[in-house]
């Protein structure tokens, strides 16, 4: 039977006061393979909502095609991960969709064709769908009684990421150019990506550790 995000959610019977978060939050974050996932489950999720927030700016006339697009890969890519791979074949492939999610972004860098582009854009996009292996992973390192609040902490940061990176992105352009901003911000998001994969992959050993115990 397949296990979904879903069926590890409960419901807490009441809530929890203020100092209660900030200790489960502390020992949330304590956890190195929490922090990892977190971190992949943010930032380059974040920095590419940036590269899509100049979509209108870098090419006004097609910007609705563009983002048209991205909503597409991106339903594209939860039905076919979400759906079509099992539970191992979707951690196996997370780390690859985190990069396909940012690769293709560096296509603006050279300016090809429109039809390039959105793509490129739609190609990007099935990338989103790295965030779903990414939380069965966070889950599993999680301890049942603040499973519900992990998965508030992960959605807050998720959407607080997506606004930073739209500031970013701006903040760059008004000094370079959309097009720069949306290269820089992609090359960022591949790296962090890079970098940060050892410590998923020893997040993924920890959950395999522990379901073993």
């Amino acid at each position: 039977m397949t296990t979904t995000v879903r069926d590890h959610s409960i419901r807490l019977t009441r809530r929890p006061g203020l100092r209660q978060t900030w200790a489960t939050n502390t020992a949330l974050f304590s956890h190195p393979g929490r922090r990892a996932l977190l971190l992949n489950l943010w930032v380059p999720n974040g920095l590419i909502v940036g590269c899509e927030a100049l979509f209108l700016s870098y090419a006004p006339d097609h910007a609705g095609a563009l983002l048209a697009a991205g909503s597409a890969g991106m339903l594209l890519g939860d039905l076919a991960v979400g759906r079509l791979l099992t539970a191992d074949q979707r951690r196996r492939y997370a780390s690859a969709l985190r990069l396909l999610l940012a690769a293709p972004y560096l296509l603006f860098a050279i300016h090809p064709p429109m039809l390039v582009l959105g793509a490129a854009v739609f190609a990007a996009s099935a990338g989103f769908a790295a965030t779903l292996p990414l939380q069965e992973q966070l889950l599993k390192l999680t301890p049942g009684p603040v499973l519900g609040q992990v998965q508030g902490v992960e959605s807050a940061g998720r959407m607080t990421w997506q606004g930073l990176g739209a500031a970013i992105a701006g903040g760059i352009a008004q000094r370079f150019t959309p097009g720069t901003a949306i290269t820089v911000i992609a090359a960022v998001s591949v790296a962090i990506t890079v970098v940060s994969r050892p410590f998923v992959v020893r997040a993924r050993a920890i959950s395999v550790e522990e379901a073993g115990a």
